[in-house]
């Protein structure tokens, strides 16, 4: 029974059996003794054994486990008896027509001028690189296809780093006697060159390349390192700004808003409807706010230190992060649009009898710049505080001697009983003084019953033959442009059976001509 063994050829494991094991060995000592006196002897050595294990492995790809007797004579008819060298070979030119395989692509470090691009798509057709560069400057004049070409093959192609991987990119066979030529010339520093013209033209091609190069990574470097700094100033801004909201005593005003960490979370309390979905709200914030401080930092210190290096691990925990905010964040939306599908409406009507034949509608007190919010400090009895909302205004002809408002206030909950309670809980007020009528450009409810997409409708029913007067303030839901006539904003108006009219509306003129003319 034969005994297996796990060996190391070329930096992989193996399992080969004990007569494979005796046949390679003594292949391995061979090739030692045989070029123990040549310079590079410890690199076509290792060369050889990267080459055997390339081979090996391809005998584990096609379903042996262990290597036997019959794959190392294979290998080693592939690779040739050092024997069969001789001196001369080495000045023999490294390819020869004969010779080509199919070989693979890859980017050449040793001939590069910018990625190694061009000089490794010159070797693998055996032609001199500057004929490869010539194209690809062709194509640049071509709306830059040239660069994007370049680009793309910078990104995908890999590049010759072992000996095994330049011969075939050179397409030339792999063995013993390739290796030993490729490392002679490469000590050597022969190189495959062309007339002297492409010569010059290749000279002048590289230094041009590399001057653009060099001046492009610089600008590259000089720009990531400012954009580390930007990005990690941006988190020490952004967390010094949230521990001053939470450390503050006194709120700061602004307007009539009030910062402070407080007021923040009842204002987002008083905007999210229900405690779940208000909890999926706080969630979903705070996995992206982690998610995005993270990508900031890691990125951040790239740019700028070159550290911390690159885990993806770390890239995943951030991709999952930002997921879960996402997932979250859609799931508190889904939950917020349940608990507001209901729409509840009450409509209330008041009458007001009027003692002239002309009214002034204005604007209650100037708060008319604050939309959609809660007025810091401004509350009144039975816990209600103002809130702006759609207030939408409209004005229509009564045939009667009495002023009317009627008000249709909506509100949704994800109850319809509930619905109508928020609509009724609006409050909203019309003061009369005289002839002026002052409207407030908001409506309040408790504000314990938050934001329920609540909006209110004014209608106000004019006695005809009135004349009105509209204040320009009234521009916050009055599209009052539209009852000026004659280009005289604000009135006055009458009221017609039709609508508003203006007062100094002009006559048309008789445009026909009469018989006796």
């Amino acid at each position: 029974m034969k005994k297996n063994f796990s060996v190391n050829i070329g930096g992989r494991i193996f399992n080969i059996d004990d007569d494979a094991y005796e046949c390679l060995n003594s292949y391995l000592n061979r090739l030692r003794n045989f070029f123990a006196a040549e310079q590079g002897y410890t690199e076509i050595i290792a060369d050889i054994e990267m080459r055997i294990a390339e081979l090996l492995d391809q005998q584990k790809e096609n379903g042996n486990p262990v290597i036997t007797l019959k794959h190392i004579e294979d290998v080693i008819a592939s690779m040739g008896e050092p024997d069969q060298l001789s001196d001369s070979e080495t000045e023999q030119p490294r390819a020869e027509p004969g010779n080509k395989t199919r070989g693979k692509l890859y980017r050449d470090p040793d001939n590069r001028q910018i990625g190694g691009v061009a000089a490794g798509i010159a070797a693998w057709f055996g032609i001199d690189p500057v004929w490869v560069r010539l194209v690809f400057a062709a194509f640049t004049l071509l709306y830059a296809v040239g660069i994007i070409v370049y680009a793309v093959l910078w990104l995908i192609l890999p590049v010759a780093q072992t000996t095994s991987e330049k011969l075939e990119m050179q397409r030339q066979s792999i063995n013993i006697n390739t290796l030993r030529n490729e490392l002679a010339s490469a000590g050597t520093g022969i190189q495959r060159t062309g007339n002297s013209v492409l010569n010059s033209l290749g000279t002048f091609i590289r230094f041009v390349t590399e001057v653009v190069a060099r001046l492009f990574n610089l600008i590259f470097k000089v720009l990531g390192r400012l954009a580390g700094l930007a990005l990690l100033l941006a988190v020490v801004a952004m967390f010094i700004g949230l521990s001053a909201a939470s450390l503050v005593r006194e709120p700061m005003h602004v307007g009539n808003y009030q910062l402070d960490t407080t007021t923040m979370i009842q204002s987002l309390q008083w905007l999210v409807p229900g405690p779940d979905v208000r909890w999926l709200a706080y969630i979903a914030i705070t996995f992206l706010l982690v998610a995005v401080t993270g990508i900031l930092i890691y990125t951040g210190l790239r740019l700028l230190l070159k550290w911390p290096p690159f885990r993806w691990q770390i890239i995943l925990v951030f991709v999952l992060l930002l997921v879960a905010g996402i997932l979250t964040g859609v799931g508190s939306i889904f939950q917020y649009s349940r608990s507001t599908e209901q729409v509840g409406s009450i409509t209330k009507h008041q009458s007001i009898v009027m003692k002239k034949k002309k009214i002034h509608l204005a604007a209650g007190p100037n708060d008319y710049n604050q939309y959609f919010m809660p007025l810091a400090g401004d509350t009144i009895p039975g816990n209600m505080k103002y809130a702006l909302g759609e207030i939408n205004l409209s004005l229509r002809p009564v045939p009667a001697d009495s002023l009317y408002f009627t008000t249709v206030q909506s509100a949704s909950s994800g109850l319809q009983s509930i619905a109508n309670s928020f609509a009724a809980n609006i409050l909203y007020q019309v003061a009369l003084q005289d002839t002026l009528v002052k409207l407030n450009p908001y409506f309040m409810f408790p504000q314990n019953d938050g934001m329920r997409y609540q909006k209110l409708d004014v209608i106000i029913g004019i006695p005809v033959n009135t004349e009105v007067v509209i204040d320009e303030h009234l521009d916050w839901r009055t599209n009052y442009s539209d009852f000026s006539e004659d280009g005289r904003e604000g009135g006055p108006y009458i009221m017609t059976a039709t609508g508003l009219k203006s007062k100094y509306k002009p006559q048309p003129v008789n445009d026909t001509i009469s018989e006796n003319q």
